[in-house]
C-alpha cells in the first residue's frame, strides 16, 4: 500500500479533476480553485471527501462502515443535482482507470484495492438511492399540499374544523 501513499498528490489530483470534469466548465474551475468553504462549500465537500475517500480506500486496514460516512456528504451532494446515477457516482470508479494507468501494482495490491473501490461503489449507490427516495417524497408531498390548497381556494373542498374531544362525547 506504500506506492498509494506516494502517489496520492498525483493520483489524487486526477481522480479530483475527473470529478469536477462532470460539472460545466466555469462551474469545475470555481470548484478547483475556491479554497474558502464558505465561499465554496461544494468543491471543498468534494476536495475533503475525495482526500478522505483516497485514504479510506488505500489504508493498510478497511474500514467500511468508516467509508460508508466519507461517501455520505459528497453522495448527497450528487443526489441533489441533476446528474444521471452513472454519471453522479462513476467517479468513483474513475480511481480504477488512474491507478492502473499510473503504476505497475501487484496483482494482491491491485486486488485490494479494487474490491475496496467496488464496495464504495456499492455503498454509494444505497447511499444515493436513499436520498433519491427523500428527494421524490419531499417533491410528491409538496405537489399534493399544493393541489390541496388550489382545491380549498377554488372552494371544491374545504377543512373540517378541528372538533373538541370533550364536546364529542
Amino acid at each position: 500500500m506504500r506506492i498509494f501513499q506516494q502517489n496520492k498528490d498525483k493520483w489524487l489530483g486526477k481522480w479530483l479533476d475527473a470529478l469536477f470534469s462532470t460539472y460545466p466548465a466555469e462551474s469545475a474551475f470555481f470548484f478547483r480553485n475556491t479554497i474558502d468553504s464558505f465561499s465554496n462549500p461544494v468543491g471543498a465537500t468534494l476536495k475533503t471527501g475525495l482526500t478522505d475517500l483516497y485514504d479510506a480506500l488505500t489504508a493498510p486496514r478497511f474500514n467500511p462502515e468508516a467509508t460508508r460516512k466519507i461517501l455520505e456528504p459528497v453522495v448527497k451532494l450528487r443526489a441533489v443535482q441533476e446528474f444521471t446515477p452513472a454519471l453522479a457516482l462513476g467517479f468513483i470508479y474513475e480511481l480504477k482507470a488512474i491507478v492502473s494507468a499510473g503504476s505497475q501494482l501487484s496483482g494482491q495490491e491491485k486486488e485490494v484495492v479494487f474490491s475496496r473501490i467496488d464496495t464504495a461503489m456499492l455503498y454509494a449507490f444505497d447511499l444515493y438511492m436513499e436520498n433519491k427516495k427523500i428527494i421524490y417524497t419531499l417533491r410528491a408531498s409538496q405537489a399534493r399540499d399544493n393541489v390541496r390548497q388550489l382545491l380549498i381556494k377554488k372552494d371544491l373542498i374545504c377543512e373540517l374544523p378541528e372538533i373538541d374531544p370533550e364536546l364529542a362525547r
